[in-house]
């Protein structure tokens, strides 16, 4: 989970019964709204199974490395271009401001 800009990005993985019931679970807590599933793949392992909770915030890296993934686009994590979370996911985590929790 990545909380940037007032948004929280949750890159959820594992099998897929367990995640759709977390996510079913997210979309039915108050706290949350406006949820939106950008990328919904089968994978054979996790990706990043090392990850837990980090704040980011947009500074010039940050924003450099959404535009690279995502041109065109204005700065908002809503916006970002499925086919590319993943590796704008990874690419902000290698920064010095993934700041985990």
């Amino acid at each position: 989970m990545c909380f940037l800009d007032g948004v929280y990005l949750q890159y959820l993985e594992g099998e897929a019964s367990s995640v759709g019931a977390l996510y079913k679970k997210i979309e039915a807590d108050p706290r949350h709204s406006h949820t939106k599933i950008l990328v919904h793949d089968q994978i054979a392992q996790r990706a990043h199974p090392k990850w837990s909770m980090a704040l980011l915030t947009w500074n010039e890296e940050t924003k450099e490395i959404f535009k690279l993934f995502n041109p065109g686009r204005e700065l908002d994590a809503y916006a970002t271009d499925p086919a590319t979370v993943s590796s704008l996911l990874n690419a902000w985590s290698r920064t010095p401001n993934w700041m985990t929790l």
